[in-house]
């Protein structure tokens, strides 16, 4: 009969040293996949941070043209604001033949706002917004303008009845209809034209009294 040999059983040492290569080894490999994550997770934030600056350029950017757009629309509007406006409001009992362009209003110690366009008619004058495309803000900011015409008089202002016009190229009905109920008339442009809105049955044109002072 053939003998089989049996091997001696395990110490308790040689059990902990086998758990202990499996624990290491699971260890080791918990070990690589953080450092493997945190890895991968410092690329990521690098090509976030990456893209941020360039989206950041490219905002920037953008706003920079747009904003050069609209000082352009706004020299073209004022542009043609100039050229044949005054005789258009002929036809509303104004007699304008004169035109000053960003007319300052000084508080005595700054330059609080100014007049984009100003027309003149002998005793009353015209202050004219000019806006590429306007809001109601901006006409609640040309109500407060009117007053602040009113309250600093300076050479060309003082001793006149001073009336008010929103001018843009770009009008939305809520604009039109704040404007005439302040008492403002609208003037739009398209191409080269530049028309006066023809205000409704009810509008009142406003004029702020400036003294003469």
């Amino acid at each position: 009969m053939e003998t089989v040999s049996i091997p001696p059983p395990m110490t308790f040492e040689q059990a902990m040293a086998i758990i202990e290569q499996k624990n290491q080894a699971i260890y080791d490999k918990i070990e690589a996949d953080r450092l493997d994550t945190l890895a991968k997770i410092e690329v990521e934030k690098k090509l976030h941070a990456e893209h941020m600056q360039k989206f950041e350029e490219k905002m920037e950017n953008l706003s920079r043209r747009f904003g050069d757009l609209g000082n352009r629309l706004g020299d073209i509007v004022e542009y043609l604001v100039t050229t044949n406006l005054k005789e258009k409001f002929d036809k509303y009992g104004f007699c304008f033949r004169s035109t000053g362009l960003k007319i300052e209003i000084y508080d005595g110690k700054k330059t609080i706002t100014d007049i984009d366009v100003l027309l003149y008619d002998g005793d009353c004058i015209m202050a004219v917004e000019v806006k590429t495309r306007p809001t109601t803000d901006d006409v609640e900011r040309h109500i407060l303008r009117m007053e602040q015409i009113q309250q600093y008089p300076n050479n060309s202002t003082k001793g006149m009845k001073t009336f008010g016009a929103i001018a843009c190229a770009v009008l939305n009905d809520d604009v039109k209809e704040a404007a005439f109920s302040a008492g403002f008339y609208v003037i739009t442009q398209t191409d080269d034209n530049i028309n006066i809105i023809p205000p409704p049955d009810n509008f009142v044109a406003k004029f702020w009294e400036v003294k003469n002072v």
